[in-house]
């Protein structure tokens, strides 16, 4: 059946309506004191009119019964006294008189002028949450005050809630009401009638204002009332009879999906939902019982909403405050970390620096006993002979050899002499001996090569520990410029003539020197063979210069301080740098690295320096130095940050020349200790203490979640809300039946 067009009419239908229409323009009768203006509107009784009362100029409302010979006057008279009687209640519209004698009957009350509900849904569409809410709190404590009348309304929907000036609605048309203890079946409007007051032989209950509220609730958040679509209305319009319509209309309201297109309404909540839910429910005993129920259960949300910033407040507080807690905690631990890394970092430098001091003395003592190893090998009678006979024996070859310009194939003659054979095998059984010796004590250092070098400069015999078929002899060769032949603290440049240079009158360390064959750094301990032993004190008067120098070298990591078979570990070693000034200043002599490097690595390696910057801070104590020798094959294993310090090696005290407190050699040691190797411990710890941190906060976040849970389990059980009725899903209209 199309609902959007009038239904056409038979001809005697029409000449009624014409009738009827005027009828309509002329009011029904007089009253006394009151001028009736227009008609507003028709019932199931009557008619309303709008009147003018003429003492105030009052608009007002005039009721007429026109239908007398079908109404109970009687019964009409009891319950329009109750209605003047709860007309006082704020939320209900006003009655001013009554003519209950007139004919036909009538009573005045008073002129809401904003319209119904009805009108104010038709026209906006749907309210906004707040202004529904706002009226169905208002509407309901209207219901409830005439419940506690005795009065059930019974009839109760959007055309029957009109609106005063400020949009506050007042309860009208109360001609479908039954007193409470009244057994005479009424009718409401389809829709917003509860399904078992659609019977004939129903009696009168609250539940059904209780559903027709919950129907008011559901137009204004949606537009329509529940279960109002096409489909069910053209079921409804083709019953045969009155009877037929409802049983169809409690059929379809029992069989059809619950309501949920109030669910969707943006910004709702789920407790005004299930307040929708109850009020709605099809059987009633799962309904509110009454409307006081609803008044609760609407406070109780009210009381809900109005704590939940406290309820926001005691959750979101709780984890704002762990989190603060998780930050200040977080921030104190690694501010104690900083704090504590910096003195543990502070206590390793000095650590360090006492290492470094003390692995100084180590090798100065090393090197103490490589001094009188030399001092007690240069006074050997056997050596001096061997020596001296060399130089008497070759004195015209010695001649030639001291010009450095002498090619090397002209030091054949020398190098075959039978004497200065007889001294380099001599030099060789004491090399042979030494080291024999040196490797049967633990920790003494292992000799790479002696050699002896005349006054002039001039290398006339030379022995080797491990020798090479790729090493080329140095005999024959002027080394005068040599620091090992001169006690210089470095060699000088080789165009500086050899003359100028004599040998060395004290026992002295050489400047450090990369060896051509092996690649590795080495340093010489050099001494003077005089012509006669130390305590002839006769002999070696008017200055007299020693026949030549004995020069013992060693490689720097076979000094026990350097050997990487005695690091315990990685995380801390020591270095040798070369201090001296110059171009050589800052190089890396000794490292784990080089010691562990093979023949061909170590020759192709190229020097590796600390810059001077770099290096100046290290003599002061560095906690973030940055070892240069990563640049090297292997050498990966040494990046990151080190905590380092340095100690100058000092020099064992020869001559009268050499102050104990200012003979220093250019050697330094280094001492490095990881840095993360420090840190880890208190990361460690740090990682150990934020764990505890996160499993307290963790532990407090579940006591806290436990309370709450506990508390709203509490409020569940301590609140009866009764149970919930089911939604129903459709689309939602007005229809009234006619009686």
């Amino acid at each position: 059946m199309d609902l959007e067009h009038t239904q056409q009419q038979s001809l005697a239908g029409l000449q009624k309506s014409e009738k009827l229409s005027r009828q309509a323009a002329v009011p029904p009768a007089e009253v006394p004191g009151y001028t009736i203006t227009e008609l507003l509107g028709e019932g199931a009784f009557g008619q309303v009119w709008l009147g003018l009362d003429q003492n105030t100029g009052r608009p007002v409302a005039i009721k007429f019964y026109l239908h007398r010979g079908g109404v109970d006057f009687t019964l009409l008279k009891r319950e329009v006294k109750h209605l003047i009687n709860m007309s006082t209640g704020r939320y209900i519209v006003q009655v001013l008189s009554v003519g209950w004698d007139a004919d036909p009957a009538y009573y005045v009350m008073e002129y809401l002028e904003n319209g119904s509900l009805e009108d104010l849904v038709r026209t906006r569409g749907v309210l906004t949450i707040p202004d529904a809410v706002r009226m169905f709190r208002e509407i309901a404590d209207g219901l409830s005050f005439a419940h506690s009348k005795g009065v059930l309304h019974c009839d109760l929907k959007p055309a029957n809630v009109v609106l005063d000036h400020d949009l506050r609605p007042r309860l009208a048309d109360f001609g479908q009401s039954r007193m409470s203890d009244d057994q005479t079946p009424s009718l409401g409007t389809l829709f917003y009638m509860a399904p078992e007051q659609a019977d004939l032989e129903a009696t009168p209950d609250a539940a059904w204002d209780v559903y027709a509220l919950g129907a008011i609730l559901h137009t204004m958040l949606v537009g329509s009332p529940p279960y109002r679509t096409p489909d069910i209305v053209e079921t409804l319009d083709t019953a045969a009879s009155l009877p037929d319509r409802l049983q169809r209309y409690r059929d379809t309201i029992r069989h059809a999906p619950r309501p949920k297109l109030h669910y969707r309404r943006r910004g709702i909540d789920k407790s005004l939902c299930m307040i929708v839910d109850r009020c709605l429910a099809v059987a009633p005993q799962r309904r509110y019982r009454n409307v006081q129920q609803v008044i609760e259960a609407f406070d109780a949300r009210e009381r809900a909403r109005a704590r939940r910033p406290l309820y926001l407040l005691g959750i979101v507080g709780p984890i704002l405050l762990l989190l603060l807690m998780m930050l200040f905690s977080a921030r104190s631990i690694s501010v104690a970390n900083q704090i504590a890394l910096s003195k543990v970092q502070l206590r390793s430098l000095e650590s360090n620096r006492f290492a470094a001091k003390f692995a100084a003395r180590t090798l100065e003592k090393e090197i103490e006993s490589l001094f009188r190893l030399v001092e007690s090998e240069t006074d050997r009678d056997e050596l001096r002979k061997h020596l001296s006979d060399t130089i008497s024996a070759n004195q015209d070859e010695l001649s030639l050899l001291r010009d450095p310009t002498t090619k090397r194939s002209q030091r054949s003659e020398f190098l075959a002499d039978p004497v200065r054979q007889e001294l380099e095998a001599y030099l060789n059984d004491r090399l042979k001996k030494i080291v024999d010796k040196a490797r049967l004590t633990p920790g003494a250092p292992l000799f790479d090569s002696v050699f002896i070098n005349q006054s002039d400069g001039v290398n006339v015999a030379t022995a080797f520990a491990n020798p090479s078929p790729e090493t080329s002899s140095p005999v024959g060769g002027n080394f005068a410029y040599r620091s090992y032949f001169n006690g210089l603290p470095s060699d000088a440049p080789t165009n500086v003539p050899r003359s100028q240079f004599s040998p060395t009158r004290i026992t002295s360390l050489s400047a450090s020197f990369r060896s051509t064959s092996t690649g590795k750094y080495k340093i010489g301990i050099s001494a003077p063979i005089w012509p006669a032993p130390k305590d002839d004190e006769a002999a070696l008067e008017n200055d007299v210069a020693p026949l030549g120098v004995l020069v013992i070298t060693i490689n720097l990591g076979d000094f026990e301080l350097l050997s990487r078979e005695n690091e315990t570990a990685v995380n801390r070693f020591a270095i040798l740098v070369d201090g001296r000034e110059g171009n050589q200043q800052g190089q890396i002599l000794h490292h784990p690295v080089l010691q562990e490097m093979n023949l061909d690595e170590a020759r192709a390696t190229k020097a590796v320096r600390i810059d001077g910057v770099q290096l100046d801070e290290l003599r002061k104590g560095a906690i973030a130095y940055r070892d240069p020798a990563t640049e090297l094959v292997g050498g990966k294993e040494f990046e990151g940050e080190w905590i380092s310090a340095m100690s100058q090696v000092r020099l064992p005290a020869r001559g009268a020349s050499n102050d104990p407190a200012t003979a220093m050699s250019d050697l330094w040691v280094l001492v490095q200790e990881r840095g993360d190797s420090v840190a880890k411990p208190l990361e460690d710890l740090g990682r150990r203490l934020q764990w505890e941190t996160i499993l307290e906060l963790i532990a407090l976040l579940v006591a806290v979640a436990g309370l709450w849970f506990f508390v709203l389990r509490m409020k569940i059980f301590s609140h009866d809300a009764g149970p919930v009725a089911p939604a129903l899903d459709t689309a939602i209209v007005d229809e009234t039946i006619d009686q």
